[in-house]
């Protein structure tokens, strides 16, 4: 973390001391503070899911927080990101604070981070809220692999938009990114390092149709193991994270050896997005591996489909601005059975759980990836150290827009089968509805307030009977 704050450090000057030069956005700020009154066994689930980690799910509590940087209007819930574009040099940065209440005072450093963006390109440091996917964010129940769902993690990123490919007139497309990352020290192996690189290629240009394809690969490696020890990290090591490749008989553990060094997720990518005059279309699918047998296909039943439309008339705030239905299915694994008499057949992929890094895919106990594959911290009230429920079928509803020109809405409605892990499966299965309606009000007198309320409830088996109100009220400047 010392190299982390120093590189953003040296950034930051670096970036001010030519500021003519570059785009560089005096600084703004977003203040929130409110509350989350519940009854039930704990906060309903669309109140504390895709937001950060900010919310634990016990108890009533209040909250602050503070958002100081050159992106205030992105810290927007109604912030709609522009199309890549190319770009003089330009820099962003932000710094975020938040302190919640619940019984106990939790002060949290949300974000601090510092962007560098020139033509196709970009540079990141820092810590910095971010999805990865091409789930349509602001109805998603979250991205498969890498949601909204946790608190961000601190990485230096190089990544870039859309590049045209040379003689295609912009009929072919591709962007890449890459990052190295630090989790948290706080977990059952401790300060393990993050990777993540992905490709996209989109081909259609100004058709009506385009199509996309992306590809996404996770990995979790090195740290200090309780059993094991400090795990092999330093260069050597990153060669053999970037292709997944074996560890080393004299420095791995034995099943590091059998298998790829360190706990390795990915996932592909496939979308059609269609345009119309008035309105678009996506439609879009993700699937997961965590091994072989997922990389070839055995658990092809498993992924996240979606279907979208959006509104795309100009200067209107229609009654329904955009739509979403999504179907999540995680049942399959390859198989109920890893292997059979010493024999590897590859089934029981067990997603974001790692008999390595036992704390699984979190940070803070929070699931990176979907948050139907529950959270620790939400079904075992701790910084739990395994995901209990990865086995899930889910349909999940969405839909937003504008009852007044001040008034925005936002529902979600989602219906969840849940069966548990193969190795302790939920006899019988848990059935769950959770449903959000949420309202933002921005004062007609005063556009810089903002006034927020958000009802939600959960009925069912796995998170039980819980209904409860969020307020907030936002003050911005930029």
């Amino acid at each position: 973390m010392r190299l982390l704050t120093g590189i953003t450090y040296s950034v930051l000057l670096i970036l001010f001391a030519f500021r003519a030069e570059a785009q560089i956005q005096s600084p703004g700020y977003r203040a929130e503070f409110g509350g989350i009154v519940k009854t039930g066994t704990q906060k309903p689930f669309w109140l504390i899911s895709n937001r950060g980690g900010r919310y634990h799910p016990d108890n009533s509590s209040l909250f602050g927080g503070l958002y100081i940087g050159s992106e205030v209007e992105r810290q927007n819930d109604l912030f709609k990101p522009a199309e890549d574009t190319v770009r003089k040099l330009q820099v962003d940065y932000g710094v975020e604070v938040f302190n919640r209440y619940n019984g106990d005072y939790d002060f949290q450093l949300q974000q601090y981070y510092a962007d560098v963006s020139w033509w196709y390109f970009n540079f990141h440091t820092g810590a910095r809220r971010e999805t990865f996917g091409n789930q349509y964010n602001p109805l998603s129940g979250g991205s498969l692999l890498y949601s909204d769902n946790a608190r961000p993690i601190p990485k230096i990123a190089l990544s870039s938009d859309y590049i045209p490919v040379p003689f295609s007139k912009g009929y072919i497309e591709f962007k890449g990114y890459l990052s190295h990352g630090w989790f948290e020290k706080d977990r059952y192996t401790e300060s393990p390092f993050f990777h993540h690189k992905n490709v996209y290629v989109q081909v259609g240009g100004d058709f009506p149709l385009n199509a996309h394809y992306g590809f996404h690969h996770y990995a979790m490696w090195g740290g200090f193991s309780p059993e094991y020890g400090q795990i092999t990290d330093g260069w050597n090591a990153y060669k053999k994270i970037f292709i997944a490749e074996n560890g080393d008989e004299e420095s791995a553990p034995e099943a590091e050896v059998i298998n790829a060094l360190g706990n390795h997720l990915g996932s592909r990518n496939f979308g059609l997005d269609y345009r119309a005059e008035d309105f678009e279309l996506q439609l879009y699918w993700q699937t997961i591996f965590e091994d072989g047998s997922g990389k070839r296909w055995r658990n092809i039943e498993d992924g996240l489909w979606g279907l979208v439309y959006e509104n795309q008339k100009k200067n209107n705030k229609p009654l329904v601005e955009g739509a979403l239905y999504e179907f999540l299915h995680t049942t399959d694994q390859s198989g109920e059975v890893h292997e059979i008499d010493g024999k590897i057949v590859g089934g029981n992929d067990n997603y974001f759980n790692n008999y390595l890094y036992q704390s699984g895919w979190t940070v803070n106990s929070y699931t990176i990836g979907t948050p139907m594959i529950t959270s620790p911290v939400i079904q075992q009230k701790s910084s739990g150290q395994t995901m209990i429920n990865n086995k899930i079928i889910a349909h999940h509803l969405g839909i937003k827009g504008w009852l007044m020109d001040n008034l925005y809405y936002r529902a979600l409605m989602t219906y969840s089968i849940n069966y548990g892990t193969n190795a302790k499966p939920f006899e019988p299965t848990k059935e769950e509805y959770s449903v959000l309606t949420e309202f933002n009000y921005q004062l007609p007198d005063h556009p810089t307030w903002q006034l927020k309320m958000k009802l939600a409830a959960d009925f069912g088996d796995m998170y039980g009977k819980n209904f409860g109100v969020f307020f907030g009220v936002v003050n911005r400047n930029f």
